[in-house]
């Protein structure tokens, strides 16, 4: 049986929340490009948190749409594969003109995010 790192857990939380609460300063400075990346930081953390505390592999950005069906499959919470696909397009945000960023999208992706870190905090206990 594997010891889970609670320090590491805890940190990949305390990043999780602190991305999450940046990405909302970034919103409200119109700097969507940072917002969204904060957004999507909040999410890989959090994931990161929960690949930790089960024993997943997180080694990668593809590893994080690994550890999201997990955690689905150990919830049954079909949520989580909406969430992740709303990170994902936070991230892709990064590539886009700036004119083809929204506002209000970014706003309610990182409202969806802040569902996405409650959903997965009772997987890092």
């Amino acid at each position: 049986m594997t010891t889970v790192n609670r320090d590491e857990v805890d940190g990949y939380i305390r990043q999780s929340h602190a991305f999450l609460a940046r990405s909302r300063r970034y919103l409200a400075d119109n700097d969507l490009y940072q917002a969204s990346e904060k957004a999507w930081g909040a999410a890989a953390h959090m994931a990161k948190a929960v690949a930790v505390a089960n024993g997943w592999r997180y080694e990668n950005h593809a590893d994080f749409s690994h550890v999201m069906n997990n955690a689905r499959n150990a919830t049954g919470n079909d949520q989580l594969w909406t969430l992740r696909a709303v990170a994902n397009d936070l991230h892709g945000n990064y590539y886009q003109r700036e004119e083809l960023l929204d506002a209000e999208a970014i706003a309610a992706g990182i409202d969806q995010i802040d569902t996405l870190v409650n959903l997965l905090a009772p997987l890092t206990e």
